[in-house]
Formats: structure tokens, C-alpha cells, sequence
């Protein structure tokens, strides 16, 4: 690619009169090209920027009813949300409480994350879709063990993430000089690793979900809530994440192409399977949190509006697998 290059450039340096070394010769082609590339960069992005927009415009365009219904259901989950908090926050009881305070958080997690899975759905990437998807189903997962046993779940849940804090402090501390970053002080560090003492009890392998169901792996919980029809799901999912061979024609993206290719950008195939698991996910999130202490009739918590969402959820749930499936 570049020999004829290198030889323009070996011949300049002769006419100087010097006896050129080959690395001589790549450094002067190196610099040329450096600023050949910064001179046509903006025009050259600028093409770049502007095909891409114009990918996003005709993919919007195709699947429009689809986008339309997963934005639709994503926008009443943040309604639900919002009016839930509202009603709780009117009781001084709950502004301290551990599982609602898990689940709202939870909550906003997922519709932070199905945004994201949108945006990727309309930038053309279903398969880095369904790999943040696969977040989304971890916390359905995690929600419903958290609702199955309780406030002492969710305040083992909430340790869990001290103890995770910890860990990343006492990493940081190795890895910061290598990096040239300031670290967390000694008495930082310290308390954070007293705390996780604290949690632990010393246990070198305390987890929050092992208390409770007796098991921590995501497999095991998945089956633990009745949710183990999903593993393939999820384990495609993980191909997507982990470094891992697999053929291209495996991908969500490549489901319409009529021959094999090394895919490397953007497709507008395959958008199905990730928007649907996403809106599921998002609606199972939802539905727990708008749901917590449904059951406790002693919970002065008013959930007719509550209610009403969830059917309106529900609903739209199925109208987006159509959606997408219509316009496939």
C-alpha cells in the first residue's frame, strides 16, 4: 500500500545527500501521512458523520412503528415511576426504606439502559443491543429475588454494593501509579476495607444472594425465579460481551444478508429480538417496583394509579414484539 510512498520518500532523502536507514524512511513517510490525514480529516469525518446520520434517518424510517411503540412504553415507565415515587414519598416511612429505595433505584437503572438499547437499535447495532439488554435481565433477575424475600434482601443487596466499592478501592490503590492517577488516601481505604469486614463477618466469599437462596451464580438464580427458559437468550448475549469465536452469520445483524461478509458497521436487520427482550425487562423492572408492598394491606401506600400503568405496560409489552415483527 504504501511502497510507492516509501520510495518517493527514500529518493528525497538521497537527494539531500544522505545514505537513508530504513527506519529514516518509514519516519518521513509516517510524518507525511500524519499530516496529509489531519489536512483532509474534516472533510473526510464530515462524509463519515453525514452517512451515518443518513443510516440512522432510513433505519428510523423502516422500523418507525416499532421505534415508536418502544419509545412509547419506555416513556410510561418513567411516568409510572414518577407517580409511584410521588405516592410514596408522601408517607415519612418510606423515604428511608431499603426495598423500596433497591427498587427505585433499579427502576431508574433500567430505563437509563433501555434508552441506551434504543439508541443502539436506531444506530443499526442489535447485537451490542442485546448485550446491554443483558444487564437489563440480570436486574429482573436480582428484583425478583429481592422481592421474593424481602426488606433483609435488599439490605444485604445494598452491602453488597459496599463491598464491591471496597474491592474497587483496594484495586485502584494497585493500578493508580501504573495509570499516573491520584488514589484514595490510607484512612479511605481503611474504612472502606473495615466495612467490608463488617459486611462479611471475614468471609472471603460473602454474597448477598447465597444468604437467601443459597445460590450466586445468574444461572442458578434465573432458575431460582422461574426464569430459566431465557439462558440461551442470555448466553447469546454474553458471545456479544466476552471475547469469543463465532461465525458473523450468527448475528442478529446478519439475519437478512444473502452471503457472508465481515460485518463491521452498521445493519438495519435483526432489531426484533433485542427491542422485544428489552421491553419485557423493562415492563417485569417496572412492575415490581410500582408493586412493592402491594401485598401488605397495611401499607398506606395508594396504588389504584399503579395499577392502571401496569395494564397500560402490559399492553404495550405486546405491541411492540408486533410492532417490530410486522415491519421484519
Amino acid at each position: 500500500m504504501f511502497e510507492e510512498l516509501l520510495d518517493l520518500a527514500e529518493s528525497k532523502l538521497r537527494e539531500n545527500g544522505e545514505s537513508p536507514s530504513y527506519e529514516a524512511v518509514k519516519n518521513l513517510v509516517s510524518d507525511i501521512l500524519i499530516e496529509d490525514t489531519k489536512e483532509q480529516e474534516e472533510t473526510r469525518i464530515k462524509s463519515i458523520v453525514s452517512e451515518h446520520d443518513a443510516f440512522i434517518k432510513r433505519n428510523r424510517k423502516r422500523w418507525a412503528v416499532g421505534f415508536r411503540k418502544l419509545h412509547g412504553l419506555r416513556e410510561t415507565c418513567l411516568q409510572a415511576g414518577m407517580n409511584f415515587q410521588e405516592q410514596f414519598l408522601k408517607n415519612p416511612k418510606y423515604e428511608t426504606d431499603e426495598l423500596i429505595g433497591v427498587f427505585l433505584r433499579q427502576h431508574a437503572h433500567a430505563c437509563r439502559i433501555s434508552g441506551e438499547i434504543i439508541h443502539l437499535l436506531e444506530g443499526g447495532y442489535p447485537d451490542a443491543a442485546l448485550a446491554r439488554w443483558r444487564t437489563l435481565y440480570e436486574m429482573v433477575v436480582t428484583c425478583l429475588v429481592i422481592q421474593k424475600h424481602g426488606k433483609e434482601a435488599a439490605i444485604d443487596y445494598i452491602k453488597q454494593g459496599a463491598i464491591h466499592t471496597a474491592e474497587g478501592i483496594e484495586e485502584h490503590r494497585k493500578t493508580a501509579e501504573a495509570m499516573g492517577q491520584e488514589t484514595f488516601t490510607d484512612e479511605e481505604a481503611e474504612y472502606y476495607s473495615n466495612l467490608k469486614k463488617e459486611v462479611t463477618n471475614g468471609e472471603s466469599h460473602w454474597n448477598w444472594a447465597r444468604k437467601h437462596t443459597k445460590f450466586s451464580k445468574i444461572g442458578k438464580l434465573s432458575e431460582y425465579v422461574g426464569l430459566e427458559k431465557w439462558s440461551h437468550n442470555y448466553l447469546l448475549a454474553n458471545r456479544n460481551i466476552h471475547s469469543d469465536y463465532f461465525e458473523m452469520a450468527s448475528l442478529y445483524a446478519m439475519s437478512e444478508a444473502k452471503y457472508d461478509m465481515l460485518l463491521c458497521g452498521q445493519s438495519n436487520s435483526g432489531l426484533t429480538e433485542p427491542a422485544h427482550f428489552t421491553a419485557i425487562s423493562l415492563a417485569q423492572i417496572t412492575t415490581i417496583f410500582l408493586g412493592t408492598y402491594i401485598e401488605d394491606e397495611n401499607s398506606g401506600l395508594d396504588y389504584k394509579d399503579s395499577v392502571i400503568f401496569m395494564r397500560i405496560i402490559d399492553n404495550y409489552v405486546k405491541e411492540v414484539g408486533d410492532a417490530f415483527l410486522s415491519v421484519e
